[in-house]
């Protein structure tokens, strides 16, 4: 197994530091797809996550290893929402001032979630302005810059969401995520390679911001056209530089990438069965459409990373007649 900084000891570590101050997310088996798949599908339900989305997990962790001079300078970081809403949720839980730089189009439900948590907040006209003004302002003012994927805690703390899955289904043979920035993914990777590396890992981005896809398939960080997508929160430049990329690489078994109306379509069949989902946590449900007989007989859990999205903008997507 080839050596990353990050182990499965440091995952083990961040997991005692954060789940007093997360949930266990529910591995809740799913009768309607697993009907309509033809094998059984457990979600692992991080849209049940305080903050309602598996972010807090990072934040908490980065911030638990800040020094207290740090902690008092503050943290910034820019985010399209769900990252910046674990950030301010973190940072009032340890009393550490919180600025989150947003895209000016940043959905309504997730910029009242960050009001709510007190959060100092700049809107920038897209998420790379958003991150490139991030970065100056954090170099100017000594405040810590916290990336949403690519800093080994956060990465640590995206493995927690395999543990919690190996704890409730130890013989699951394969785990679908979804991959904007690969902090979670490369998280999962680590610690269920670690754990049984028979287990298959299959990460799912967007076809129209397929940046991990393409770099895994060139085996090189390389150029990539990138389109906007409704699943805000895995789209939009990587940085070149991210530790994520080298252990996704190495470690992941597949990488799908989905259609804007795939994403549409898993997000009615989680309303199916009762939950509301954004786009970009639907991204791993939207990609079994894709797999056929592939799939068939085996144990799969499928991380449903979010739920923060106004009504208003989830109908519009849906449709008001589904």
């Amino acid at each position: 197994m080839k050596n990353f900084s990050i182990t499965l000891q440091d995952i083990i570590q961040s997991h005692q530091k954060i789940q007093h101050s997360i949930h266990h997310t529910p591995l809740e088996y799913n009768e309607v797809f697993s009907q309509l798949y033809k094998t059984d599908i457990y979600l692992k339900l991080e849209n049940l996550q305080v903050t309602g989305s598996f972010k807090a997990r990072g934040s908490l962790n980065k911030l638990l290893t800040l020094e207290e001079i740090e902690r008092q300078r503050g943290v910034i970081a820019p985010s399209a929402g769900n990252h910046g809403i674990g950030l301010a949720y973190a940072a009032k839980k340890l009393n550490v001032p919180a600025h989150v730089y947003l895209p000016k189009n940043a959905d309504q439900s997730k910029i009242q979630a960050l009001k709510n948590y007190g959060a100092q907040l700049s809107f920038f006209e897209t998420i790379e302005d958003a991150r490139i003004a991030a970065v100056s302002t954090a170099h100017e003012t000594g405040k810590t810059f916290l990336s949403a994927y690519n800093d080994p805690a956060v990465i640590s703390a995206g493995g927690t969401v395999a543990l919690e899955i190996i704890e409730d289904l130890a013989d699951v043979d394969l785990v679908i995520t979804c991959l904007g920035g690969g902090g979670l993914t490369s998280g999962i990777c680590l610690a269920l390679k670690s754990i049984n590396p028979k287990i298959k890992v299959w990460a799912v981005e967007p076809k129209n911001s397929p940046s991990l896809a393409t770099w895994h398939d060139q085996g090189k960080v390389t150029s990539v056209e990138l389109k906007s997508s409704i699943a805000e929160g895995l789209s939009g430049p990587i940085d070149p530089e991210t530790i994520t990329f080298p252990i996704i690489h190495h470690y992941i078994d597949r990488i799908l990438t989905v259609s804007e109306e795939e994403i549409v379509a898993a997000m009615r069949l989680m309303l199916q069965s009762q939950y509301i989902v954004e786009p970009s946590g639907a991204a791993g449900i939207a990609a079994l459409s894709q797999c056929g007989d592939e799939i068939k007989g085996l144990k799969i859990a499928i991380v449903v990373t979010g739920r923060n999205i106004s009504w208003s903008r989830f109908i519009s997507i849906i449709g008001e007649s589904n």
